[in-house]
């Protein structure tokens, strides 16, 4: 038989093994939700640009971002700001309820 100090003891660390594990999932799933994200801002930016072909050094150029179809440009960094700042957020609430 176990004493309650060992049956205590040995909750714990059940708990901390739990908590453990819901954390490696998580972090999994934003991994896996941030390299979609990319892979979508990447489709965006290209469809958006018109740049699936000409690719050309001379296309990044900041000058560009003056021409009339630079709304592409502008409308991916913006959903890519806030995506980011809604994954920041989602990460600090989570980091802030681990420590509670």
């Amino acid at each position: 038989m176990r004493t309650t100090e060992e049956r205590i003891r040995f909750l714990h660390e059940r708990a901390a093994n739990l908590r453990r594990q819901r954390e490696k999932r998580l972090i999994k799933t934003l991994g896996g939700l941030s390299a979609c994200l990319c892979v979508c801002l990447t489709v965006c930016i290209v469809r958006l640009t018109g740049m699936a072909h000409s690719a050309g050094a001379d296309g990044f150029a900041g000058a560009s971002l003056l021409s009339d179809s630079a709304g592409g440009y502008v409308l991916v960094a913006v959903v890519s700001f806030a995506l980011a700042v809604l994954v920041t957020v989602l990460c600090l609430k989570s980091r802030n309820r681990n420590r509670k």
